[in-house]
């Protein structure tokens, strides 16, 4: 029976001559993987659908050897991004992350999917800094799967007189020195500062903000961290880590 799903892909990789699979972010049904057939044909009517990026509509089948793509409709395929390689890399790392998590709950996954979306549309179509896409997109993804980052107290104590604050990587959680343990690493003023802003600040607005020099890239590497402890993966972040 064929379904319609919206999806996003993630990656694809060779099954035969002609045929590629694809693995896709669905808002529906999560991530599957799915066959293209035929698409390295140079007729091919669904070519664009083996890209990844590629965003829109896909009527599935599911048979005997899995969910076969019977039509795509296009949404968008963020094509720019192959013309700015450290926005193609930045774009690359989001889709990384979300192909890591294996998310709780429906509500869960539509929310990571909307959030996956905004974040490649402002890494492909704004003029924002490099990687403040990537660090917004991690601060909100810790939000959505319950290990949000508090920047104003501690998230042991609830302490808001604090001259440091540490991450504490066992937990996800940002700590004062008093509910620190051996996992814990401090945060430079710069970085909490980065982290405090972004997590401040709505996508829309990432263009006004300008933060400490490198510290979105100290920032990120935290993050990353905390994204391995918390769902016990390694992220490879091609291009940029």
């Amino acid at each position: 029976m064929a379904e319609k799903i919206q999806g996003i892909v993630l990656k694809s990789n060779d099954r035969k001559e002609k045929d590629v699979n694809i693995l896709l972010f669905s808002l529906e049904k999560g991530k599957i993987w799915a066959t293209l057939r035929g698409v390295k044909s140079p007729k091919a009517k669904m070519k664009i659908a083996q890209n990844m990026f590629s965003y829109g509509n896909f009527i599935i089948e599911e048979g005997k050897g899995g969910f076969v793509v019977t039509n795509y409709e296009s949404i968008e395929n963020f094509h720019e991004l192959a013309e700015d390689i450290d926005k193609y890399f930045e774009a690359a790392a989001v889709l990384e992350l979300v192909e890591k998590i294996d998310f709780s709950s429906a509500g869960e996954r539509a929310q990571a999917f909307v959030l996956t979306l905004k974040t490649l549309k402002n890494i492909c179509f704004s003029n924002i800094a490099r990687l403040y896409c990537l660090d917004k997109f991690l601060i909100e993804l810790f939000k959505i799967t319950g290990s949000g980052l508090y920047t104003d107290k501690c998230s042991a104590c609830g302490n808001k007189d604090f001259d440091n604050l540490y991450i504490n990587y066992a937990v996800g959680e940002l700590v004062c020195v008093a509910c620190k343990n051996e996992t814990a690493q401090m945060l430079s003023r710069t970085v909490y500062m980065a982290l405090k802003i972004l997590d401040s600040t709505d996508f829309e607005r990432l263009q006004t903000v300008k933060l400490a020099q490198d510290s979105e890239l100290e920032l990120l590497k935290i993050l990353c961290k905390n994204f391995e402890a918390l769902f016990s993966v390694k992220v490879k972040m091609m291009g940029i880590l």
